[in-house]
């Protein structure tokens, strides 16, 4: 999966955003079910947002907004490695 997705990342002070870009429908409910697994496995509530290019592209977001305890990075971190994305811009 890593050489079609790409990611891109903005962090601030309390607030932290992750977009993948996928480029067909396996790749976004492949990106829904690993994020659908991590937010159980760390306990967490981000807002996601699926922003539609065409019917097979688009971008998955995924944003925590006061993020007072910093769990948006272990979750990046984690949903970046099981998704196989090496590189974010």
């Amino acid at each position: 999966m890593g050489k079609k997705c790409k990611a891109h990342v903005s962090m601030e002070e309390r607030y932290a955003r992750l977009e993948i870009d996928y480029e067909s429908v396996e790749e976004k409910k492949n990106i829904c079910n690993v994020v659908n697994d991590l937010i159980v496995k760390h306990k967490i509530s981000p807002q996601i947002t699926v922003e539609p290019k065409t019917i097979e592209t688009g971008e998955y977001v995924i944003e925590f907004h006061d993020d007072y305890d910093k769990k948006a990075g272990p979750f990046f971190e984690d949903l970046l490695k099981t998704l196989h994305i090496e590189k974010c811009d």
